[in-house]
């Protein structure tokens, strides 16, 4: 494909500048096509994003959301565009990426290596030592299946990646059953079942806190483990932030540009029911002549930002009710600059070793403060102990604080969705709450204490464009994955608007770090596109009015509603 004029807009617009939309015109860009990424924020990256802690704490940098590369590693991504080689991305594991804190002192490390975790773990009980490393047996299975059905659609898949599926399922088949019985129970079930001990317990209830604990199919959360395995964890030298810089690097070298400050209003549909661009905050229009592709919220796409009217009833529907705060438990964010270097002293000391404490994850709830929690967050009460993850980023990367200075990372999935005494309140609470247990194990966090960054639900919701604060942007329960995901129709990043493709957390496979949902949906833009290209102008025309007639298939008596 070749470009054309940049006079009346891009071929390709790409709403969002997160890392999956950067992926997705990366890969646009590479195809030759001129692709434009208009991001809503002042700097690109979207949950991506490293920046200054301005005005509190300058010369503090802080990764504003996601901080470990995990999935990422499973992908070619970095291979095919040369992100490492050519672009100056440099990520570094951390192992153990993981280490759950005991109140006495006591630590348990979770390392890449399931027998060295297993080791850790016995010092505490030999049975949960022997059934981790069969669990871990189990999932390494599960996770050598479904990495590869993540890498292509969810429902146009890749003859040679469902085959490499099923290769995998065959090596595995007698762990099939067990794998069965792990998806389908409940997270509390599983590790209630597996395991005796709290200090083993404990981290695996609150590392992804999915779904409601009790709620059956919850207990496939638990696939982390393999990941953590296969690839392990590592971070972004220079923060996280460097990653969506390399992606820019990466999309300018091959013609593509992004502009900041940019946020999209509304989508610009044409006569015949396509996508014609997008209207910026303010007025400003911009032509997209073959396609738009958002990379936020695929609701906030289909219900806030397409013309009333544009989708049939039975779209609009499914649009609406896509979950983003049904488990009754939403998202949580704090960085905390401090004057000074964070230590875990009497962990340091109980452990003996060689192993950096300030490096890695830290967890350090009990299984039953986790179950509390979660309860407490359905009643709209935020808990009086906030489980979350918690990490001293500038162990990893000193040079994002000045020196002798340390920032302070926290996430939790484990806040109320909608707190009875409004977020004003809520914030406040969760945020005392949590510096005051973070200061139990982090030895003089607040007397150090420069400035604090909380972003609650509603503050998510404002910075990243994520409906409801919900950082997955679609509620990660296993019945929204696959052909599910955002809802049954919209799963194959195309949707009923000819020229509109969604990416993004919200689509397949998953959030996190892993550009995959990026990678796929370029895919599809360019069979699309390519298909298109060997018509002639009156067949593109006749394609692009017949194209929402194909999606009334789903609902026949239905006839698309096209605006004015």
């Amino acid at each position: 494909m070749k470009s054309g004029s940049v006079a009346d807009g891009a071929e390709v617009i790409v709403a969002g500048g997160g890392h999956n939309g950067l992926v997705a015109a990366c890969f646009l860009a590479k195809a030759g096509l001129d692709v434009l990424v208009v991001e809503a924020h002042s700097t690109p990256g979207g949950m991506t994003a490293t920046n200054e802690f301005l005005p509190e704490a300058p010369g503090h940098m802080i990764n504003e959301a996601s901080i470990h590369a995990s999935l990422f590693r499973t992908t070619n991504i970095d291979a095919e565009l040369g992100l490492s080689a050519r672009h100056g991305l440099k990520m570094r594991p951390i192992d153990p990426a993981h280490v759950h804190l005991g109140f006495e002192g006591e630590s348990i490390a979770m390392w890449r290596d399931p027998q060295k975790t297993a080791d850790e773990i016995r010092h505490f009980s030999r049975k949960d030592a022997d059934s981790y490393i069969k669990l871990c047996d189990i999932i390494r299975t599960a996770v050598n299946i479904g990495i590869p059905a993540m890498q292509t659609s969810a429902v146009r898949p890749e003859p040679k990646v469902i085959l490499k599926a099923l290769k995998e399922a065959a090596k595995g088949r007698k762990e099939l059953g067990e794998i069965a019985r792990w998806v389908t129970a409940s997270q509390r079930e599983v590790i209630e079942e597996w395991f005796e001990h709290d200090m083993v317990r404990g981290p695996l209830t609150t590392n992804l806190p999915f779904m409601q604990f009790d709620a059956d199919l919850s207990g496939w959360s638990l696939i982390y483990l393999g990941v953590l395995e296969k690839v392990g964890v590592a971070m972004f030298e220079g923060g996280t932030g460097s990653f969506p810089k390399a992606l820019i690097r990466c999309l300018e070298s091959y013609g593509g540009r992004v502009r900041c400050s940019a946020p999209v209003e509304q989508l610009l549909i044409g006569d015949l029911g396509q996508v014609t661009g997008v209207r910026l905050v303010g007025g400003e229009e911009i032509t997209a002549r073959r396609a738009v592709v958002t990379a936020f919220s695929p609701k906030t796409v289909l219900t806030k930002l397409l013309p009333q009217g544009t989708l049939t009833h039975t779209y609009a529907n499914r649009a609406e009710r896509i979950p983003t705060k049904n488990t009754g438990m939403t998202d949580y964010k704090l960085n905390v600059a401090v004057k000074g270097k964070l230590e875990l002293a009497r962990h340091q000391a109980w452990r003996k070793d060689d192993i950096d404490l300030r490096l890695p994850c830290t967890t350090w709830n009990t299984h039953q403060q986790a179950l509390t929690a979660a309860n407490e967050c359905v009643q709209g009460r935020v808990p009086d102990m906030v489980p979350g993850l918690s990490q001293i980023t500038t162990a990893f990367d000193p040079g994002m604080a000045p020196d002798g200075h340390d920032t302070f990372w926290f996430w939790t999935g484990l806040t109320p969705a909608e707190p009875v005494d409004g977020w004003d309140t809520a914030r406040e609470q969760i945020t005392d709450r949590v510096i005051k247990n973070a200061s139990e194990y982090f030895v003089g966090m607040e007397e150090m204490e420069i400035a604090r960054r909380p972003l609650a639900q509603p503050d998510i919701e404002e910075r990243f464009w994520a409906i409801d604060g919900n950082v997955y942007h679609v509620d990660p329960t296993i019945t929204r994955f696959g052909p599910l995901k955002p809802a049954m129709g919209l799963a194959g990043y195309e949707t009923p608007v000819s020229g509109l493709f969604l990416t993004g957390s919200g689509t397949h496979p998953v959030a996190g770090i892993s550009g995959m949902p990026g990678q796929n949906c370029a895919k599809r833009v360019l069979q699309v596109l390519k298909k298109q290209d060997r018509q002639g102008p009156r067949q593109r025309e006749a394609a692009a009015a017949s194209h929402a007639e194909r999606w009334v298939s789903a609902a026949p008596e239905e006839k698309p509603v096209v605006p004015a």
